[in-house]
């Protein structure tokens, strides 16, 4: 079900157009609540609704009343469904009411901070030769970290380990800590050993590329994430600190600002 247009990937695309796109890929739209209603897409006016002849207000009130009474809806923002579109997860979005207007809660990590992580998604991206050889993607040892420091995040207060967004730079995995969201990128450079220490310095250099068009008031920390057997120097945590990244081992890791 669709609130109104969506704007897809920049393009606003109307409802029925979004209709036949979605049924391509096999779901079922329709235009009125049933029980059979379990994704709801808020596009037109995504910042507030307040249209009751259109019924916009309705149909999210109505969602609303649907999570009280214990059946949960997936509601997702415009971003959200241009994810799906594209075969990515979306995270659920929540919604409150200011006045008589409904409107979509801003998260933390807006933006940047996707669905909920999938492993499978991590392991099918494609991976470029400088990724593969500096931060290690796509290797045992490099799935192996990815696990420890999905278990470092998930023992410390609960944090939901978060896939990037599709338009984000494409760290490994990200949570929500505070009022901070952190996006990590496993390094595990090969070979180790005495090129050890350059590769590394290509990841930090890597993620600072990648994030240094994310505006300073973003709330978003970038953060490269080692074994905690690698030996860090003050020159590494100087050049990544000069692009605003965090250098961390797995022991040491933030989990919140």
């Amino acid at each position: 079900m669709f609130t109104g247009k969506t704007l897809v990937d920049g393009e606003w695309v109307i409802r029925k157009v979004c209709a036949s796109r979605s049924e391509t890929l096999g779901a079922t739209y329709q235009e009125s609540f049933s029980k059979k209603v379990t994704l709801v897409v808020h596009g037109e006016l995504a910042g507030n609704v307040k249209d009751v002849d259109r019924g916009l207000s309705r149909k999210l009130l109505t969602v609303m009343q649907s999570r009280k009474e214990g059946r949960h809806i997936h509601v997702v923002d415009a971003a959200g469904y241009s994810d799906l579109l594209f075969g990515v997860p979306a995270r659920c979005r929540d919604l409150k009411m200011q006045g008589d207007q409904v409107t979509v809660v801003p998260e933390i990590g807006d933006g940047y901070l996707g669905g909920p992580f999938e492993r499978l998604r991590l392991r099918t991206r494609g991976i470029s030769r400088f990724e593969a050889d500096v931060l290690g993607r796509g290797t045992p040892r490099h799935e192996k970290l990815v696990s420890r420091l999905i278990e470092q995040i998930a023992g410390r207060a609960s944090l939901e380990v978060r896939a990037a967004a599709r338009r984000a730079p494409q760290f490994d995995l990200g949570w929500i800590g505070g009022r901070t969201a952190f996006g990590a990128w496993v390094a595990s450079p090969r070979p180790p050993g005495d090129e050890e220490a350059s590769q590394l310095r290509e990841a930090v250099l890597h993620v600072g590329r990648s994030v240094r068009s994310i505006p300073s008031q973003a709330r978003f920390q970038p953060l490269v994430v080692l074994e905690n057997s690698t030996a860090l120097d003050s020159g590494l945590k100087e050049t990544a600190k000069s692009f605003g990244v965090l250098v961390s081992k797995i022991a040491d890791l933030p989990d919140r600002d």
